[in-house]
């Protein structure tokens, strides 16, 4: 059977099922029925591949899941039907011929956004939720439309500071990729001040190196003038030119003496002008950071290299 005649037999079922809801004399509309009949159709359409199909079934069953009260029922349709629409989207990405409109993509914030209010306001799947749906955008190259959503996710996190500081990562991370460096030092301004309010523990201690490291990066190549840096970040790079690795920050993140030396040798290089063993610096940290501070370093030094 052709994928043209499944959909309009796909219609034709819809319509059916939707007309044995339309209420009549002294005749109530069995909803019960209608629902597992929506749901049946749906996965008939996500078995003939037809996601989009598939997501109107489920928007449907979610209709009826409220009209009889069950709220995870209504929830878990939305989440299901926004997945599809999200499938469709993302075959149209891949054929290379995304509709201008994006009806598909629309549908799912939509349906996303309606399943998200239906659970508690303690519940953690709505940040689930955004998260997912930020893996999708960026899957798709929709960049621009992240930060809404990681926002949203950390915002949702609540008084859950663990969940929150991932989010917060996660946002970083988007601000690196998009190159907005003053909302990445932000980002990471946010972690470090929820982790100086939680127990150390080895995690924690990773995540306050990393940030550590990438503020110190992130200063270096933003180059604020020094009346506009917060006591905190003045106080930061004071670290690296004057202090010693018997700071109690650095203990808490367990830096290593030679990423402190290295890094105080790139302060006061960058501080300096004096450009001469930057290339050094860079090869010498490369071997000690991760990916995201490589991606940094790697600007820090093109934009000292350039002046």
């Amino acid at each position: 059977m052709s994928a043209e005649s499944t959909g309009t037999d796909i219609l034709d079922q819809y319509r059916n099922i939707s007309n044995k809801l339309k209420k009549r004399f002294l005749r109530k509309p069995n909803v019960t029925e209608a629902c597992e009949s929506f749901s049946a159709l749906g996965k008939q359409c996500e078995s003939s591949e037809l996601p989009s199909y598939a997501g109107m079934c489920w928007i449907s069953a979610a209709r009826c899941e409220g009209s009889l009260g069950n709220i995870p029922g209504e929830a878990s349709c939305l989440v299901r039907a926004a997945r599809q629409f999200l499938s469709a989207e993302a075959k149209d990405h891949d054929l290379g011929c995304p509709s201008p409109s994006q009806e598909n993509l629309e549908a799912a914030l939509g349906c996303y956004a309606y399943a998200s209010s239906r659970y508690p306001e303690d519940c953690m799947i709505p940040i689930g939720l955004r998260l997912e749906l930020v893996d999708f955008l960026n899957k798709v190259d929709r960049n621009e439309d992240v930060e809404e959503h990681l926002r949203t996710a950390v915002e949702l996190s609540g008084d859950n500071l663990d969940t929150k500081l991932y989010c917060l990562e996660r946002l970083a991370s988007h601000y690196i990729e998009t190159r907005d460096y003053t909302g990445a030092l932000n980002s990471f301004n946010e972690i470090v001040n929820i982790l100086e309010r939680l127990p150390t523990n080895g995690a924690r201690a990773e995540i306050l190196l990393k940030c550590e490291v990438s503020r110190v990066l992130l200063l270096l190549i933003l180059r604020p003038a020094p009346q506009k840096l917060s006591p905190n970040l003045a106080k930061l790079l004071e670290k690296y030119t004057w202090g010693d690795q018997n700071d109690k920050t650095l203990n808490a993140c367990g830096m290593s003496e030679r990423m402190f030396i290295l890094l105080q040798s790139l302060v006061a290089t960058c501080q300096s002008l004096d450009t001469t063993n930057l290339d050094h610096l860079e090869s010498e940290l490369w071997k000690l950071v991760g990916n995201e501070e490589r991606e940094l370093l790697r600007t820090l030094v093109k934009i000292y290299l350039d002046v």
